[in-house]
């Protein structure tokens, strides 16, 4: 039986990922820095709270990284773990590389002086990217990040490259776009849009307001990510992958869908607000996923339109 260990597994991705795994018959350790049972509502949502092993672990010890790596030896290591509110990243910058960037480094120092050969797929952002419209991104195109959240994703892509390069560690980037389903946090606009916009259908509110809605990105489901993943982190083609659909759309976009599904009018009940728009805004998001649909077969299950049907359904079924 392979084992698996998914560092922040309490997250939208890692309780996806849990399911997937456990699916090819994997066993599953997650860590979370705090496991209680409030945090554990995705993994429930799921069906999964006892089919996983769950360990606390602080990411900045790294005594204790290195004794569970030693004890547990898993197959693959997913790291999904830090927070993920680029908002949040310009409230306390400092904060996103030291809870981003510093355990992602620990984990491949481990690696690196244990000469471990179990696979470990770093979570990436387009948010490297950064600005550059008018461009297509695939796994060539050059880093640019405009936030501190970026930033800090970029630092820990390059350290994951560098070690797989200069020390031949199994270290792999999934460069990932925005995913999405009902175990989304409620901090994230999409999941803003839907259970505002439900609230106005059910007249409990009278509108949503949002920011800048003409910024431009490339949906996934999460359940797709999570397919992506375990081919990353199972494969003998230890690379990075860009990890999206290859269609984008605009935020609007994506509103009036759920506005048309509710039978809403989003003139009458969407407003825009300058005060909600970023101090630096990603505007495009544009994405080649040419290389892991060849290399890994991948390709996503749900288009924008039934990732909507699903967030309004609340449906997260396989």
């Amino acid at each position: 039986m392979k084992s698996a260990l998914i560092v922040g597994i309490t997250g939208q991705t890692g309780a996806f990922l849990s399911r997937e795994l456990l699916s090819h018959g994997y066993s599953v350790v997650g860590t979370s820095r705090d496991w209680s049972e409030s945090n554990l509502w995705r993994l429930r949502q799921l069906g999964l709270r006892d089919d996983v092993e769950l360990l606390s672990l602080s990411l900045h010890d790294y005594a204790a990284i290195d004794q569970l790596l030693e004890s547990r030896a898993p197959d693959e290591i997913y790291y999904l773990a830090g927070p993920s509110s680029v908002a949040a990243s310009f409230r306390e910058p400092s904060t996103s590389m030291d809870q981003i960037y510093q355990p992602v480094l620990s984990f491949l120092e481990v690696l690196r002086k244990s000469g471990s050969r179990s696979s470990f797929v770093n979570a990436a952002s387009t948010d490297c990217f950064g600005n550059q419209p008018g461009i297509t991104l695939d796994e060539h195109s050059p880093l640019m990040p405009v936030s501190p959240y970026g930033t800090a994703k970029t630092a820990a892509y390059w350290a994951t490259k560098n070690y797989r390069e200069g020390f031949q560690l199994r270290a792999a980037n999934a460069i990932l776009t925005n995913h999405e389903s009902p175990l989304r946090g409620p901090e994230f606009v999409t999941q803003k849009i839907v259970s505002g916009l439900r609230a106005v259908k059910e007249k409990t509110q009278t509108h949503i307001a949002l920011g800048n809605t003409q910024i431009v990105r490339d949906w996934l489901w999460a359940g797709d990510v999570a397919r992506a993943l375990h081919l990353m982190g199972s494969s003998a083609a230890t690379e990075d992958f860009v990890v999206g659909s290859g269609t984008s759309s605009t935020l609007m976009d994506f509103t009036q869908r759920v506005c048309d599904k509710l039978g809403l009018d989003s003139d009458e009940v969407v407003r825009h607000h300058e005060t909600l728009h970023r101090p630096q805004e990603i505007m495009s998001i544009h994405l080649n996923p040419t290389k892991i649909r060849s290399t890994l077969g991948w390709e996503p299950s749900l288009g924008l339109e039934g990732i909507v049907d699903r967030l309004i359904a609340r449906d997260i079924s396989p």
